[in-house]
């Protein structure tokens, strides 16, 4: 390849995306569903959901919007997030146009990344790549390369399984729901979670079911709960979760979370499950699932798709994908590169 194919178009411009600015975010939204048309696996993308992404970052995170043109024409996009008190950013999303790619736009926007967490005085960025699977498809090796020919490196994170369950193949509630095991009781609720719940959610999941039962309250951000549910909300995002009382002491042991977006009724997204440490070995993140999906068609009846990751070292939770019928479908790898300090 001739290295002036990797040059930049001369008058690539800069410019914020807002979700104020109607033209741009809707020249936006093109793009997304255009190079969502060649990229990985995913649920189509959802217009409420992308607009409401620029006004509704997650907890604790600062999020950078832009987009790049050329010739007036829109031809690529940056979103940088910026998690508070980290010491990087993250590219949550670098694309280019399919009709100009290999003409150094990504590398323009890589490096406008790096200008922007220098701004941010941030030392790193990182990002995530898809990498194939022995047993799955083949996945564009493109972002891996690239991601190496701007100098990034793969962290020490443990990449992601990445995994999918076709309801239309495979029907885990077959057998029915587990019977709850002495002791415990199910509750359930939507996307609002209610107020005697919002701490015991918040603790759990920034612990990841590891705190201390006997941990003080103020040492929790128990204001997580509610800023991710403003997220999601402001989203239009929808959710249902199945918690798990421990009876004796009134406690929230663990609790499962599926959501979905506005647009796209066959597909849902699997998130967090998590039990804490001292009720573990009960089998309860399998019933809490099983219990949660039951919810899910009760009210989504058209959800056929579930996607879900975990970290590879996850073992018991992957296996627990497996059982239900979840299938590896590829990998996301961690990659981190060099920011350097703002000139």
């Amino acid at each position: 390849m001739n290295d002036a194919a990797h040059e930049p178009p001369y008058d690539l411009e800069f410019v914020p995306l807002s979700a104020d600015d109607d033209e741009t975010a809707g020249q936006w939204l093109d793009l997304v569903a255009v190079t969502a048309a060649t990229g990985p696996r995913s649920a189509p993308p959802c217009n409420v959901d992308l607009i409401g992404s620029l006004r509704f970052a997650p907890p604790a995170t600062l999020l950078d919007d832009w987009v790049v043109r050329s010739g007036g024409r829109l031809v690529g996009a940056l979103r940088l997030a910026l998690p508070e008190g980290a010491p990087s950013a993250r590219v949550d999303q670098l694309i280019v146009h399919p009709g100009v790619r290999r003409r150094g736009v990504g590398r323009a926007l890589y490096a406008h990344a790096v200008r922007l967490a220098r701004k941010h005085g941030r030392t790193a960025l990182t990002g995530m790549v898809v990498e194939s699977l022995a047993s799955g498809p083949r996945r564009d090796p493109g972002a891996a390369a690239f991601a190496d020919a701007v100098g990034a490196r793969r962290s020490g994170i443990p990449a992601g399984l990445h995994q999918w369950l076709d309801l239309g193949r495979t029907d885990p509630l077959a057998a029915g729901v587990p019977a709850v095991p002495a002791g415990y009781a199910l509750v359930t609720w939507g996307t609002r979670t209610p107020d005697e719940y919002a701490v015991q959610v918040s603790r759990l999941e920034l612990s990841l079911g590891d705190e201390p039962a006997d941990a003080a309250e103020a040492d929790v951000r128990t204001s997580y709960a509610r800023q991710f549910e403003t997220m999601r909300i402001g989203r239009g995002r929808r959710a249902h979760h199945t918690g798990v009382l421990h009876e004796a002491s009134g406690v929230l042991a663990g609790y499962t979370s599926v959501s979905k977006t506005t647009g796209n009724p066959a597909y849902a997204l699997q998130g967090m499950t998590v039990v804490h440490r001292d009720h573990r070995g009960h089998r309860l993140g399998m019933l809490l699932k099983l219990a949660n999906l039951a919810q899910v068609l009760r009210h989504e009846p058209e959800v056929r798709f579930l996607e879900t990751a975990n970290a590879e070292d996850n073992h018991p939770m992957i296996a627990l994908n497996e059982a239900m019928g979840f299938e590896p479908y590829d990998r996301w790898v961690f990659w981190a590169g060099d920011a350097g300090a703002e000139d």
